[in-house]
């Protein structure tokens, strides 16, 4: 798990950009306060948004609601297992249990 790097959400990304709508951008330019600037890949369906990126080392996947009110969020193991993650969810057919985000 550890030891991934941005170049791992690019391979991810370009493993799936044929079949899905997917978005590669930096966390920067989503403007959503993230602490770190790096590539993420974004992609929406049912009403969801799911996002990878990389931290310290660690896949990051955060799955929100539109309004980005709520949402989960955990750590894939490897390149193949986000990949799976991400086709699942773009496919409808996973189910996320989400809480509510603190406001600030």
């Amino acid at each position: 798990m550890f030891g991934i790097t941005a170049n791992d959400v690019i391979a991810v990304y370009e493993q799936l950009k044929d079949r899905y709508n997917l978005v590669l951008t930096t966390t920067s330019a989503l403007d959503e306060g993230f602490t770190v600037d790096c590539p993420v890949v974004v992609g929406k369906a049912h009403g969801q948004i799911i996002e990878l990126y990389e931290d310290d080392g660690y896949f990051v996947m955060d799955v929100m609601d539109a309004e980005q009110t709520k949402g989960t969020h955990w750590h894939p193991n490897n390149i193949e297992s986000a990949a799976d993650y991400i086709a699942e969810f773009m496919e409808g057919k996973s189910d996320y249990e989400m809480s509510p985000f603190k406001q600030v």
